[in-house]
C-alpha cells in the first residue's frame, strides 16, 4: 500500500514532533570521511529550497571500492569521486537501495567515468519509471510551461527532468529482487530486500564483519519521508533491521543510540498509521 503526501502526513508528523520539541539537525560532512571497517561517508543535503541528495558511502575489498546510493546534486557527485580519488582505488560497483532521485541520479555518470562499474539494486525502478516518476515529470513539465515555477527552482525541476529521461541508465544491471549473500568487490555482504516499505523494494546492506546495517531511507532524520511509503511495510522492514544484530547504522550510529532511533521512527510511523485509519482524526 502506498499514499502520496496529504495533509494527513503533516498531521501525523506533527504529532511525532510533540514530544520532544523538534530541533534542526545538521547534516552530516559533505566529503567523505572514515566511520571505520573499511567504509567511509559522504553525507548527504536538504538545504532549504534545493532537492536533497541521500547519503552515500563508500566501501572496499580485496578487489576494488563501491559505492551505495550516488547522489542527485553535481556537488554531491564530485564528493563521492573525490573520496575514491582519496582511497586511491576504482569503483567496480554500484549499489542502490531504491529508486529515489537523490540516490540513483548519479548513475549516469559514475558509469560514464568507469565503464566496467555494475549496479546493483532491484527492479522497482522499472514500475517507478512507468508510473512515479513518468506523472511526476509530466507535472513538472506542466508546472514550467504554466510559468508555476520560482525561478531559483528551475535548474532543480529541469535536473530531475533530465534525469527521468536517461531513466534506462539508472536501471541495475544486477537486479536483486530477493535477499541474498553475496561478494561485492570481494567483500561479503547479506543484501536484504525488503517490500512495500519507502517504495515498492528497498534493499539494505548488513555488513555481520563490522555488524552495521546501511539502510538507506528506512531512516532518516528528522523525520520519515513518506511520498512513496507504506507504514505497515516499513514497521516490519525497521523490524528486521532491529534484528538483524547491527551494532551501528551507516552513519555510524552506536547501537544504543540507533535503537531508540528505531523505536522513535517506528512509533511515528505507527502514529500516521492510525491517523489514516482514523480518517485523519487525532
Amino acid at each position: 500500500m502506498r499514499f502520496g503526501l496529504p495533509a494527513l502526513v503533516a498531521l501525523a508528523l506533527a504529532g511525532c514532533a510533540a514530544h520532544p520539541t523538534a530541533q534542526s539537525v545538521a547534516m552530516p560532512r559533505t566529503y567523505a570521511h572514515g566511520i571505520g571497517g573499511a567504509t567511509f561517508l559522504i553525507g548527504g543535503t536538504f538545504a532549504p529550497g534545493r532537492a536533497p541528495d541521500g547519503n552515500s558511502l563508500i566501501l572496499y575489498g580485496p578487489e576494488g571500492a563501491f559505492v551505495i546510493d550516488t547522489g542527485r546534486h553535481v556537488e554531491h557527485l564530485t564528493a563521492i569521486k573525490q573520496g575514491l580519488s582519496g582511497i586511491g582505488m576504482t569503483p567496480v560497483a554500484i549499489v542502490n537501495t531504491h529508486w529515489h532521485l537523490d540516490h540513483v541520479s548519479g548513475n549516469p555518470a559514475l558509469k560514464a567515468a568507469y565503464p566496467d562499474i555494475r549496479v546493483y539494486g532491484t527492479s522497482a525502478i522499472d514500475g517507478a519509471l512507468a508510473d512515479f516518476l513518468a506523472k511526476s515529470a509530466e507535472a513538472s513539465r506542466k508546472a514550467l510551461a504554466d510559468g508555476a515555477v520560482r525561478a531559483s527552482a528551475i535548474p532543480e525541476v529541469e535536473g530531475d527532468l533530465a534525469t527521468i529521461a536517461r531513466g534506462a541508465e539508472l536501471r541495475p544491471d544486477v537486479i536483486v529482487d530477493e535477499s541474498r549473500d553475496m561478494a561485492i568487490a570481494g567483500r561479503p555482504l547479506s543484501l536484504r530486500v525488503v517490500r512495500h516499505a519507502v517504495t515498492a523494494r528497498d534493499l539494505w546492506i548488513y555488513d555481520a564483519a563490522e555488524k552495521r546495517a546501511i539502510v538507506g531511507d528506512l531512516v532518516t532524520f528528522p523525520v520519515p519521508f513518506l511520498d512513496t511509503a507504506c507504514p505497515e511495510g516499513w514497521l516490519e522492514a525497521l523490524g528486521g533491521v532491529a534484528a538483524s544484530g547491527a551494532e551501528s547504522g551507516g552513519a555510524g550510529a552506536r547501537a544504543a543510540d540507533g535503537h531508540r532511533r528505531f523505536q522513535s521512527l517506528a512509533g511515528c510511523i505507527f502514529r500516521f498509521y492510525r491517523l489514516r485509519e482514523r480518517g485523519g482524526r487525532a
